[in-house]
């Protein structure tokens, strides 16, 4: 049996009330009740990237996601409760007074769940972007009991499809400590990949940094054999000098990552066997937010003993790409143009020496940036890295079990190219 007309117009004052119950004291908002509209539909599991959900109230939840072009905001109640008045925002500036939502619609009959959509483009917003996303809805159940509830969560837009993301505010991976080391550097297209590391441009202050930092500390691998030392380094280390940036070494210990200099550009991760706290990865996230680039180098394993770090590190970060460990390529090898991928990275490049590299599973917004020698196996890509804080007590969860290392042929694991 329908609701009488007689229960509706009650409905719309008892809204009214509420509406007016929870505006600040001293504020009337603009009651006046917005019209039908259509749901915007949309389909999660067709997101670029994460789908994130955010309580709405006790009764509701918040979930938003990006296609292409669109950012899809939906409110449901939870059963029983259904909504009969919604509003939504979706900004780069935090949102007001909920009356003053952009998007709003008056649902007859109640719905359990209603989709909003916002062009990307009318909100300025390009992938890697932060968004403020808010939600706030009038709810009831079949046995007249009302609820208003509301819902805030910042999002950051979701890179679509194989367009490579935007230089700085990202996480360059490389397995491989050899692209970096004298031999590697022979190459004049490794001497390039250097220079495009730290010549980029970007929003955001790190943009015009004059610093780079390596970090070697936190029980460093390759640090420990010498194999990323001063020395082994020095052709990389007078290229980056030769561009008009210092280097610095920062040592950093679990736990000792509490800032970063604001005139530091891009920081490079050497191996690293101590677990970084969850502080530590968000000064990472503040760092890119501010246009700074984090070049993690890693190895495969069996030489590297800390692939669970990483890819923690990593899906901690924003990343969704894992290091599998898998060692392909050893001894020196120069990859032809084929295996190349266009990125800022690698503009200009023609190959690229490298030596004993592990493999790389990448995400739907991962981007790589080369393959191995059969062209089939990804062994370096760029993810945009996550600025959202992390809670200090977050645990990420495991997400790639490691195979034991084949042991044909036989890698020597006291050596980075695996001889």
């Amino acid at each position: 049996m329908g609701i009488s007309r007689h229960w509706r117009l009650g409905i719309v004052a008892l809204v009214a009330a509420l509406g007016a119950c929870s505006s600040p004291q001293g504020v009337k908002p603009n009651m006046a009740v917005p019209g039908p509209r259509d749901d915007a539909g949309g389909d999660p599991a067709q997101a670029c990237g994460k789908v994130t959900e955010a309580p709405l109230g006790q009764v509701g939840t918040l979930l938003v996601w990006n296609t292409q072009d669109t950012l899809f905001v939906r409110l449901s109640g939870v059963s029983p409760w259904q909504l009969t008045e919604s509003h939504a925002y979706a900004g780069t500036s935090a949102p007001g007074n909920w009356w003053d939502f952009p998007a709003q619609a008056v649902h007859d009959p109640y719905v359990g769940t209603f989709t909003y959509a916002f062009a990307l483009a009318d909100l300025g917003a390009n992938p890697g972007d932060t968004l403020h996303v808010a939600g706030h809805a009038f709810l009831m159940t079949p046995s007249y009991n009302f609820n208003e509830a509301q819902g805030h969560t910042e999002f950051v837009v979701n890179r679509c499809g194989t367009t490579p993301p935007p230089p700085g505010k990202d996480i360059v991976v490389f397995n491989d400590i050899n692209p970096f080391d004298n031999t590697g550097m022979a190459n004049d297209n490794n001497k390039l990949m250097v220079k495009n590391l730290v010549n980029y441009t970007t929003s955001g202050p790190r943009g015009t940094g004059t610093k780079v930092l390596f970090d070697r500390g936190r029980d460093s691998v390759c640090g420990g054999t010498g194999e990323c030392n001063d020395s082994n380094l020095s052709t990389m280390r007078s290229i980056i000098a030769g561009e008009g940036f210092a280097i610095e070494e920062l040592g950093s210990t679990a736990g000792s990552i509490t800032t970063l200099p604001a005139d530091v550009k891009v920081i490079f991760l050497w191996n690293p066997r101590e677990t970084f706290t969850n502080g530590e990865i968000n000064v990472f996230k503040q760092f890119a937010s501010e246009g700074g680039r984090v070049v993690f180098i890693g190895e495969w394993q069996g030489y590297y003993d800390a692939i669970t770090l990483e890819n923690d590190f990593l899906g901690k970060m924003g990343a969704v790409m894992t290091n599998t460990g898998q060692a392909v390529d050893c001894g020196y090898n120069t990859l032809p143009q084929a295996s190349l991928r266009p990125h800022q990275i690698t503009q200009g490049m023609t190959d690229v020496t490298i030596a004993c590299s592990s493999v790389l599973v990448p995400g739907p917004n991962d981007y790589p940036l080369y393959y191995d020698s059969s062209n089939t196996k990804v062994l370096s890509a760029v993810a945009t890295i996550d600025p959202t804080p992390l809670p200090l007590g977050f645990v990420q969860p495991a997400r790639v079990t490691m195979a034991p290392q084949s042991l044909h042929p036989l890698l020597n694991p006291s050596s980075a190219t695996g001889y």
